[in-house]
């Protein structure tokens, strides 16, 4: 209909416009071009219309209206200045200035288009009291104004270029070529020289670009260093305010002397080109020596040879300003002694957090939950998230995945318009599980599971658990309509519900039918008769998408993450404010290559972290967006004031915005310090931890993420949330942890944790190990379980008897002035598709232990440190080897009833070694005891 629409509006109009031509008449031709405007522009509006709609449904018309005038105003600036420009230079030039101030205008609308956010951070910037050091500009010059300039420039340099183009175009079609080659290429530079309006204009832009350079020179990647080196100040500098001098001077006189030219020629006169062609020529060796002879000859002669020397102060300000751009400043590094005994004690002092410790993989818990609790094949589980409830008076940690629709798992046949829009619409529920419980089996043992939700505790109920926005909600709805909407499964029947919620935009009417018909379905839902006054169109409900769409200018984690909350699920994402022109700061590489050493080999592994972060000098996790999963509202609450970025945009859209003290208190226990900026900062951390500029020139400390192996694979250490207590508290808080290794280096070197809860959340704080002290890391613990004689030979038992072993993450884990390492084993059969918990391994220094359970292993740990060593002491009688070896037999049986092996397997050899003696002992003539 929309298309038939479309074509009998462009041949009805276009027809009138043509007789128009024919007859002459003027009323035809103008009606003609009216309607053909109308009919081009009217589905567009359609569009329009529909995401304005969208907007106010959800509160935000306000913001919707003014990025609307922001682009509207601009591009009608920028099209004028651009009309101007073209008017201005090239008025002389018959059908070439029509053609010229049409695509100028065009320019000029598409950049002013384009460009509204940096227009609004420009309008609305402000100092923020932090002033560089060699230009002595504010930061906020760089962060607001300098980046509209560009964007300036770079407006009047294609102004500039189109126009000079238009003008070679245009004179070289009005003279005779010659007919030798070489001679018609010698023509185009004259042809250019006698338009010295538009060369002069050209170097006027020019010009203030070299101006404009002068403050680039702070992103220099010419020294040691990113930003300015002994060089860039010395040479660089001074050669680019010359160059803007000498080329707008120059440009004044070309366009000065293009004035008079022209009034000489039409008197008749005959003028030399060639004095501007000496002085362009000039300008351009001038150029070539100021940017890059000069300049290179100081950096090979005097500043390599003497570098760190020369570069010292500019390196100091690279790392005050890198650390200040990630919010390193304000890290805490602190010493960890790892000088404690993890001792039986130690275990009992900390039995909360070890209660708490994960024992169950993202991964593999995922595998279970699809088995499991999917229920059926409509329902999907996209990802896992860990957060923490306090249940029963105990703050838990937990692993929650929200059960999504996913139409496209239906039958081919099934996957028809009705089911996609009005009958499967919502997702239902979730399934919660504690980190560090499982059955018999080997499962987890949840807390909330099943359809309807089956809760273990008052505070899990789930009383509104329909989803209609999720991470795979990625197409449109229409709710409320006569149709029933799938609920969930009930044995062989089905549950029915009408949506009451107040999401979406009312379908109140022909014209909005008409809108969504064209924005997204067309002809099958304007005719279709289940849509009624009261119903909605639900639409944008991927909750990254949707609050992309509302707040473009900023960066949002790829992890949203489900909460459960008075009954209710809500989505959180992260939203970070970035910018790539903070001053003299390394922007950030999502790019992460490491190295490691596997025998006498060198190997890399390559991951891509943090990808909307990529290229960013400057960044602060600014925003928490909170999305309702049922009636899909939006909240933005602002978590750092101080930023400068965060304030401009709460200028410009007072209303989007509101502090983090109007978060409910039941959300706010649930935020969390993100991944995803940990990792940034980590690896930014690794390198600019060295504030010495000597030790950070000579990058005598580089840190890596440490590595551990997943399957068969090695791969970094993702960071994980654990429960922790700091040194100097008695209480159980949610933290993010990321632990580092030196470069190709497996031990140890130090951690980062990120603060979640109370007033802690922010912090960043930094444990270095003690640099004389060996302290083991995650890989240096896979391998110790790869020696493991016994352990080692269980798994590869298991590997070839049709299962598969998966290891899961190493956790180092901080208790008390120890590090514990914790590693869970999960053995997955061919026949089933999900893994199940058999074995977890514990390791603190060089001990290592494990059972089918952590507590087990930690009383193998407990057992090993107190247990007297297996050969019996000297001079002991029969009786006493007799009596140990009994003992130790006795052990072992105990132990391997527990699945504890590697310690049965040292009970075994102790029984050996003890029989030995004994049989020694006992010999004929032996001498060497006395029976009693």
């Amino acid at each position: 209909m929309y298309v038939l629409l479309l074509l009998l509006g462009l041949a009805g109009f276009g027809w009138l416009l043509v007789r128009g031509l024919q007859c002459r008449s003027r009323w035809r031709r103008s009606l003609g071009w009216s309607g053909l405007a109308v009919t081009i522009l009217f589905f567009p509006l359609l569009s329009f219309w529909g995401e304005m709609l969208w907007f106010e449904a959800l509160g935000f018309s306000g913001r919707f209206w003014s990025e609307v005038y922001a682009r509207i105003g601009l591009a009608s600036a920028a099209s004028l200045v651009g009309v101007a420009w073209a008017w201005l230079w090239g008025r002389s030039q018959g059908i070439w200035t029509r053609l010229g101030v049409l695509l100028s205008g065009l320019w000029g609308a598409w950049w002013g288009y384009s460009n509204w956010d940096l227009f609004l951070r420009f309008r609305h910037g402000a100092e923020v009291g932090q002033a560089e050091p060699i230009l002595g500009r504010d930061v906020g010059f760089y962060l607001f104004w300098l980046p509209f300039y560009d964007a300036v420039f770079w407006l009047l340099m294609g102004l500039a270029l189109l126009q000079l183009g238009l003008h070679l175009v245009g004179g070289m079609a009005r003279i005779q070529f010659p007919k030798r080659s070489s001679e018609a290429l010698l023509a185009i530079p004259g042809q250019l020289l006698r338009d010295r309006f538009s060369s002069g204009a050209l170097l006027l832009v020019l010009g203030w670009g070299m101006y404009l350079s002068r403050f680039h020179v702070l992103y220099s990647k010419w020294g040691a260093v990113s930003g300015p080196g002994w060089v860039d100040v010395h040479a660089r500098l001074p050669a680019f305010a010359i160059l803007a001098l000498a080329s707008g001077l120059i440009g004044l006189w070309l366009l000065v002397d293009g004035f008079r030219r022209r009034r000489w020629e039409e008197e008749g006169a005959v003028l030399d080109s060639r004095p501007a062609g000496l002085v362009l020529a000039a300008l351009a060796g001038l150029w070539l020596i100021g940017l890059l002879a000069i300049p290179g000859l100081l950096q090979a002669l005097m500043v390599e040879p003497n570098e760190i020397t020369y570069e010292r102060p500019y390196i100091q300000h690279n790392i005050e300003f890198t650390r200040r751009a990630f919010a390193l400043d304000n890290s805490e590094d602190r010493e960890f002694p790892a000088s404690g005994q993890f001792t039986e004690r130690v275990a009992q002092e900390n039995r909360n957090l070890l209660g708490e410790v994960r024992l169950w993989d993202w991964r593999a818990l995922k595998a279970v939950h699809k088995q499991f609790q999917e229920i059926r094949l409509y329902y999907e589980f996209n990802d896992v998230d860990i957060d923490r409830y306090r249940i029963g008076g105990r703050y838990r940690q937990v692993m929650i995945s929200a059960r999504e629709m996913e139409v496209e798992n239906l039958p081919v046949q099934s996957q028809t318009f009705v089911n996609q829009r009005f009958k499967y619409t919502h997702g239902y529920g979730l399934t919660m599980t504690p980190v560090s419980e499982f059955t018999p089996q080997g499962l987890p043992n949840f807390l909330v599971r099943d359809i309807p939700p089956q809760a273990e505790a008052d505070e899990l109920q789930v009383t509104q658990p329909q989803i209609y926005y999720g991470e795979l909600t990625t197409s449109p709805v229409y709710v409320n309509t006569s149709e029933e909407e799938f609920d969930y499964p009930s044995g062989d029947q089905n549950v029915y519900f009408k949506y009451d919620g107040t999401g979406g935009v009312e379908l109140s009417g022909l014209w909005r039918k008409l809108v969504f018909g064209w924005k997204f379905d067309g002809t099958k839902f304007f005719f279709s008769s289940y849509p009624g006054p009261q119903s909605r169109i639900l639409f944008h409900r991927e909750v990254r998408e949707r609050v992309q769409t509302l707040a473009p200018f900023l960066q949002f984690d790829d992890d949203p993450y489900c909460v459960l909350h008075e009954g209710r699920l809500f989505w959180i994402i992260d939203g970070f404010t970035s910018s790539d022109y903070y001053p003299y700061a390394e922007p950030f590489s999502s790019q992460e290559r490491i190295s490691f050493s596997d025998g006498d080999r060198e190997r890399h592994v390559v991951s891509r972290v943090s990808p909307e972060l990529h290229g960013a000098n400057y960044t602060r996790n600014s925003v928490k967006a909170v999305i309702d999963a049922f009636h899909g509202t939006v909240s933005l609450y602002v978590f750092e004031p101080d930023d400068a970025l965060i304030q401009v945009w709460q200028r410009i859209f007072p209303n989007l915005f509101s502090p983090a003290s109007e978060m409910p208190p039941g959300l706010r226990q649930h935020i969390r310090y993100p991944v995803d900026l940990l990792l940034a900062q980590g690896l930014v951390y690794a390198k600019y931890h060295m504030e010495d500029p000597e030790v950070f020139y000579n990058q005598e400390d580089l840190w890596v993420r440490a590595t551990e192996k997943y399957l068969s694979a090695v791969q970094p250490v993702e960071p994980y949330y654990v429960m922790w207590e700091l040194p100097d508290s008695d209480q159980v808080q949610f933290v993010l942890i990321q632990p580092f290794t030196p470069k190709n280096r497996q031990v140890l070197i130090g951690w980062m944790a990120g603060m979640c809860d109370g007033d802690d959340y922010g912090r960043l704080l930094v444990y270095k190990f003690p640099k004389e002290k060996r302290i083991v890391g995650p890989q240096q613990v896979e391998t110790k379980i790869d020696q493991d004689r016994f352990l080692s030979g269980q798994l590869t038992l298991w590997d070839q008897r049709g299962s598969q072993v998966i290891r899961g993450n190493v956790l180092a884990i901080p208790i008390g002035e120890s590090l514990l390492y914790v590693e869970p084993i999960y053995l997955q059969a061919e026949t089933a598709a999900y893994p199940e918990l058999r074995l977890v391994a514990a390791m603190q220094g060089d001990r290592l232990s494990y059972a089918d359970n952590l507590e087990a292993a930690l009383r193998g740990l407990f057992e090993s440190q107190s247990e007297p060593e297996a050969q019996a002491s000297p001079g002991a009688s029969v009786a006493e080897l007799a009596r140990q070896a009994s003992r130790a037999f006795e052990l072992y049986l105990e132990l391997q009833g527990e699945s504890r092996f590697r310690e049965a397997a040292e009970q075994l050899e102790r029984l050996q070694v003890l029989l030995q003696r004994l049989a020694e002992a006992t010999a004929p003539g032996e001498t060497g005891t006395t029976q009693q």
